[in-house]
């Protein structure tokens, strides 16, 4: 564990935009004291902890902050503890605490990432609905501390995608554009690379274990793909309909009902939406019935796994930083998705409203069944 003074003293003192001469002044020693307070090479004599302090105007404790290291089995305990949190406790102290960590694990790369990514996907369950978009600004300035001070280029590459994805929620759009281009760049998938060094090793069984994690996000990847790929399409009646049969092949080639209902059922909600704004039940009605279908069968909370096909995935999803866990919630996630059915003006003229209601009784049903069940 490693005191971190010199660190917290920088960022308050440019925080403050005050030279280091200026805070040596106020506090009576050396612009070179102070020079070597932030590097870590000294630390300020005890007697003048309570005069920093207060001139930053914060407490003694935090100008203590301890920065262990986590590891990924003690991100993923974290997560999930803030994710129950917030069925338990009131918002107001889970955000409480996310803030607290945030400042007790500020140079824990992976952590703050992940917790970035908690504010981003649970920004509507914390305090003021019209907070929302202050919680995407709060998360981005969390990727844009990890893209700026982490070493890991993975972690930066991540930070700069989901810095970019916060700007589109906040819909700065050129800013979007300015961080990832407007082109989409030449794939080159360093997975098979990996992999292929890792045979070449004589670690067969690594490099299985690569490839299968890599296939198995790059399915997920190209299903949400597809989903979007309805949004641009939907002026364009046969190219929307190609795009969801061939969706539909995929997922059972691939076994989605069972290995990832969640990421199946965002998919034929998107088909589903489209075929509704488009006012063509004959299309809508069998994929909302196939919908109810894939939820009644789901056991929630649900986990990420791999099922007979990817039958070593297990083993790089616990080496996640938030394991097997979705980021968000699956109850949550459950009632967004039955929400989004019954609550959708799309379906305001469908003709055929008997049908429609009845499948709306049914996932109102899951939904009583599911809330009596957590109570």
């Amino acid at each position: 564990m490693e005191m971190n003074i010199g660190p917290i003293i920088m960022e308050k003192r440019k925080e403050k935009q005050v030279t280091q001469q200026e805070l040596a002044n106020f506090v009576g020693v050396s612009k070179a004291s102070v020079s070597k307070w932030e590097t870590g090479q000294t630390y300020p004599d005890i007697t003048l902890l309570p005069l920093l302090a207060a001139y930053f105007d914060i407490t003694i404790d935090s100008l203590l902050t301890y920065e262990p290291q986590l590891d990924n089995h003690e991100i993923q305990r974290i997560y999930g503890m803030l994710k129950k949190s917030l069925e338990t406790q009131p918002s107001e102290d889970v955000l409480a605490t996310i803030r607290s960590f945030v400042r007790r694990y500020y140079s824990c790369y992976p952590f703050i990432l992940q917790m970035g990514m908690f504010l981003m996907n649970h920004a509507d369950l914390l305090p003021g609905e019209e907070n929302i978009q202050t919680y995407n600004k709060e998360a981005q300035e969390l990727f844009v501390h990890v893209k700026t001070q982490a070493k890991d280029p993975e972690l930066i590459t991540q930070a700069l995608k989901y810095e970019a994805y916060t700007s589109l929620t906040m819909n700065e759009f050129d800013q979007v554009l300015d961080i990832l281009g407007d082109q989409v760049p030449a794939l080159f998938p360093i997975e098979s690379l990996i992999a292929a060094a890792q045979q070449q090793k004589g670690e067969e069984q690594q490099a299985v274990i690569t490839l299968q994690s890599a296939i198995y996000q790059y399915t997920t990847v190209f299903l949400s793909f597809l989903g979007n790929y309805l949004q641009v399409v939907i002026n364009q009646p046969e190219k929307f309909a190609e795009t969801v049969s061939r969706g539909i092949q995929f997922t059972d080639i691939f076994n989605f009902k069972q290995m990832h209902p969640v990421a199946l059922m965002n998919f034929q909600l998107s088909a589903i939406f489209g075929y509704a704004q488009m006012q063509n039940e004959t299309a809508a009605f069998p994929l909302l019935n196939d919908f109810l279908e894939v939820m009644r069968e789901t056991d929630f909370p649900v986990e990420l796994h791999g099922d007979d096909y990817f039958d070593q995935v297990d083993k790089w999803l616990e080496r996640l930083e938030i394991g097997h866990q979705l980021p968000r919630d699956s109850m949550k996630i459950k009632e967004t998705l039955i929400n989004f059915v019954i609550n959708n003006p799309a379906f305001a003229n469908f003709s055929d409203q008997a049908q429609l209601q009845q499948i709306y009784t049914e996932l109102r049903l899951l939904q009583k069944k599911e809330r009596a069940e957590h109570e």
